[in-house]
């Protein structure tokens, strides 16, 4: 084994006429280092399966023995392979630096950034129920996503100073065992046969891996819910071949056939043939001010007149939609669903394309004036590349300036108030340019958004400085539970009763415009994009699951041609650009070819089935419970949940009853895409 020629590390104080047996008067071999790096791998192999029982938390009660025997495997067996990540660089940081304490720094700083990722997931997961994917990856690379999470300076310089901390630790660690194995060398002894790479990962690692993928292939083919369930907490890699060997054996036609070869969500290049059709509005038809004021992340049981007073009064001259729902429960896909009329799961087609929805469109033919006024970036998520993509970009207005020029800061209590203050002056710009056409406006109120900023209000107590995720995720236990659920909860009422003080603003002053001049009126939509849970199943916030708190938001239309009253039938966000087609003389026949929706003014009966859509699955909501699907076949297990978003018994049984619905839903997410060659 070559010896690299660098300063040892034994004191700088020793003599010259150290015994050769001295192990600190040796050079540093590559072996030495080779296998420092592998015990610094090991150390946090170890460390890391202690961060990772955290995903743990709420395991089920009432496992089996023979599934609580599984499920510390498994973790092992996560561990492991998300520690190729680190093994790669580590390798590297060996191959190719030569100086050894450069080796030691960088390799500890690797060491140390895998767990604090590590970590990081595992508060994702407590507050999201999933792990590091696409959606966080969204949120980490697209410009701005600040608007939407806010993590705040706090957050930077804990991370900071727990990355730095660890590093220090496990640098001092390396040298401690590098010293230990120079003083082996330097004595002629070998390593300890379980410290050695090769003997720890073929005689352990690989075994706990190869026993864990094994029972999960043979529960995932048997449907053994339990042990499924029990290890859904666990990132990695599984080998879900139960309903692909269904597939195989009982062929496509059969649902469990579709759902393992079927991809919701399309492919990468797959052409978008969006619309098919486009609807044909009449030259003398009626052309409305329509007015759209979306509060983010308002759930349906906050409409009250203890929260919303002020929409509440207004709502009693217009329909109020009582059993409505979102497209999504999050806003990409709530207001995707709203705009496009189609499933959630053709944002990403959308995206791709830049299609724009064939509600704008059509507007915009028939020489509507358009405006978007949002506090949240219209970059996050991408509706400037999609929904906005048409307009001109002095349009749509996301960003308002200071007095000195600089940008407004996150906080939504002021953006919101600016929004309304831009929609005043656009008003009084028409007035004065005598601007007779309709006009089309889209409002988004981003307060009720976490973090929660506002101007404070009547419930307390309440948190001081806006929502910290790390105290949110790592809070489980009462009674601590209990009193962050509270004061997250009335942070989250304050904000709502101020975005309802500011939408009525908005309103008042589209009333003011309407009864200076002679018009055809305004129709008024107010509603969410999603709702937003506060730990009722389990969960913080939004884009975790389809349970009511996440999913039902409040839907108010008034206006010309609006017939008022209290709306109980099942609707659905897909409704909305549809309906307001309609309303513009656009035939109902023609539906089919620009939206999956129904109409809002003719409901179809209460058993309706509706869709919704997040970032990796598709759900349809049924009488028989929650289908959970994988947007990409073979990523997730198939699913039913109840309204707690806890597994529904006799899954399959119920999958079987609700074949034909799940089928249509198959059909209706590749409708409007090109079929694969």
């Amino acid at each position: 084994m070559g010896r690299l020629t660098v300063c040892r590390l034994a004191s700088p104080m020793a003599s010259k006429s150290t015994p050769p047996h001295n192990p600190y008067a040796r050079s540093i071999t590559r072996s030495a280092l080779a296998h420092a790096g592998f015990q610094l791998w090991l150390l946090n192999i170890l460390v890391g399966t202690l961060v990772g029982s955290l995903w743990l938390f709420r395991l089920p009660e009432g496992l089996s023995f023979w599934v609580r025997l599984y499920v510390p495997v498994a973790l092992i067996s996560s561990i492991a392979i998300l520690g190729i990540l680190p093994a790669i660089p580590l390798g590297l940081i060996h191959r190719f630096v030569q100086r050894p304490l450069w080796v030691g720094i960088l390799q500890s700083l690797t060491g140390a950034v895998f767990l604090g990722l590590l970590y990081t997931d595992t508060v994702v997961y407590r507050l999201l129920r999933y792990h590091f994917n696409g959606a966080i990856l969204n949120v980490a690379f697209t410009p701005g996503s600040g608007d939407a999470v806010y993590l705040g300076s706090e957050v930077w310089i804990t991370a900071t100073v727990a990355i730095s901390v660890l590093t220090l630790l496990q640098f001092l660690f390396w040298r401690w065992r590098l010293r230990r194995i120079i003083e082996r060398e330097g004595l002629g002894l070998k390593q300890t046969l379980l410290l050695r790479p090769y003997v720890l990962c073929l005689a352990v690692f690989l075994p706990l891996i190869t026993i864990d993928k094994s029972l999960y292939a043979m529960a995932s083919i048997s449907g053994d819910r339990e042990l499924l369930y029990a290890s859904r907490p666990l990132p990695g890699p599984k080998p879900r071949l139960g309903y692909l060997i269904d597939a195989l054996r009982e062929g496509r036609q059969d649902i469990h056939g579709l759902l393992a070869t079927a991809s919701l969500g399309g492919e990468s290049g797959q052409a978008f043939t969006y619309p098919k059709e486009r609807p044909e509005i009449p030259a003398d038809g009626h052309r409305p001010n329509i007015l759209m004021v979306v509060l983010d992340s308002w759930r349906r049981d906050a409409f009250n007149e203890e929260l919303t007073p002020l929409l509440a009064a207004r709502a009693q001259k217009g329909r109020v939609f009582r059993d409505h729902k979102s497209g999504g429960n999050g806003t990409r896909f709530g207001l995707f669903t709203m705009l496009y009329g189609l499933h959630g799961s053709y944002w990403f087609r959308a995206l791709e394309n830049g299609t724009t929805p064939v509600l704008i469109d059509t507007l915009q033919e028939q020489d509507y004036d358009i405006r978007v006024l949002s506090a949240a970036s219209m970059n996050f998520p991408e509706f400037l590349q999609t929904a906005w993509a048409g307009l001109d970009r002095e349009q749509v207005v996301d960003q308002f300036l200071r007095a000195d020029g600089k940008e407004v800061s996150r906080r939504s209590d002021v953006k919101d108030r600016l929004v309304a203050d831009a929609f005043a002056e656009w008003m009084e710009e028409r007035e004065q340019n005598h601007d007779t056409r309709p006009y089309f406006c889209f409002v988004l109120l981003d307060s009720p958004h976490q973090p929660y900023f506002n101007p404070g209000g009547p419930f307390k107590p309440a948190l001081k400085d806006g929502l910290k995720y790390i105290d949110l995720g790592s809070t489980t236990e009462e009674p601590a539970l209990s009193v962050m659920r509270e004061q997250v909860s009335n942070t989250y009422k304050n904000c709502v009763l101020y975005a309802d003080g500011v939408a009525d603003s908005i309103l008042a002053e589209a009333e003011r415009a309407d009864a200076s001049r002679k018009g055809p009126g305004t129709v008024v939509m107010v509603t969410g994009d999603h709702g937003e849970e506060f730990y009722e199943n389990g969960y913080w916030g939004h884009t975790s699951n389809y349970t009511p708190e996440q999913i039902n938001v409040p839907l108010i239309l008034y206006g010309p041609g609006i017939e008022p009253g209290q709306e109980m039938r099942p609707t659905s966000h897909l409704d909305v650009s549809g309906s307001l087609l309609e309303l513009l003389g656009a035939d109902r026949t023609q539906r089919g070819g620009y939206t999956q929706g129904e109409s809002l003014f003719a409901p179809v009966p209460q058993n309706r089935a509706r869709v919704v859509a997040g970032f990796a699955d598709v759900g349809l909501i049924t009488e028989e419970g929650i289908f959970m699907l994988p947007a990409q076949a073979g990523e997730d297990e198939p699913w039913v949940f109840d309204d707690h978003w806890q597994p529904m018994p006799e899954m399959d049984a119920r999958f079987t009853r609700e074949q034909e619905r799940l089928i249509d839903l198959v059909q209706e997410c590749q409708e409007f895409l090109e079929p694969l060659p």
